[in-house]
């Protein structure tokens, strides 16, 4: 049960629903606890849900990539409510179930066996240190730099703030999954 009870989105103050609901178009489906539970706070609920959309949709960094880095953040974090999400989503973008679970229930970061391809290696890498160590090795930054280019590298580590606050905020509160999500 949660800490602290998620919010009826529909009960936001204006201009915050509002708000909220223009940086929702495009998004189906029910509306899920994190969003619920960050509406405690409207103003940020709005640029928490536009920064989100931009890390989805403004970004090019490859989304297969973005998953696995988002995989690694919340395997690290112990995260559940957003690993869970994520590995479907990564399913859906034709990451293999094998990937998924290494990072889920082992230490691939490096692992040639379960990361044939040298990018996703060093991305998940680079995810790996940034989390654990916050500052990366010049070996690490070296391998991920020599596949992607700044604004890549930049939206690599974007994503692993993002995942972290999100990671510390749903542990911290003890975010409940919702009732019908279901994980492939």
């Amino acid at each position: 049960m949660a800490r602290i009870p998620p919010l009826d989105l529909d009960q936001l103050p204006e201009p915050h629903k509002a708000g909220y609901e223009a940086a929702m178009v495009g998004r189906d489906g029910p509306r899920i606890n994190i969003h619920r539970t960050v509406a405690h706070s409207p103003e940020v609920l709005v640029a928490f849900v536009r920064f989100a959309n931009a890390l989805r949709n403004g970004t090019e960094l490859d989304p297969v990539l973005r998953e696995l880095v988002i995989l690694t953040v919340n395997r690290v974090k112990g995260a559940g409510y957003e690993f869970g999400k994520h590995a479907n989503l990564a399913l859906s973008l034709g990451v293999p179930r094998a990937q998924i679970d290494a990072i889920e229930h082992g230490e691939p970061w490096g692992d040639e066996a379960v990361f044939p391809d040298p990018v996703s290696r060093a991305v998940v890498t680079l995810a790996h240190e940034a989390v654990t160590n916050v500052r990366v090795s010049d070996a690490t930054w070296a391998a991920a730099a020599s596949h992607l280019d700044e604004r890549e590298l930049i939206e690599v580590l974007l994503h692993v703030g993002m995942y972290s606050l999100t990671a510390h905020l749903t542990e911290a509160v003890e975010v409940d999954i919702e009732p019908w999500f279901q994980r492939r």
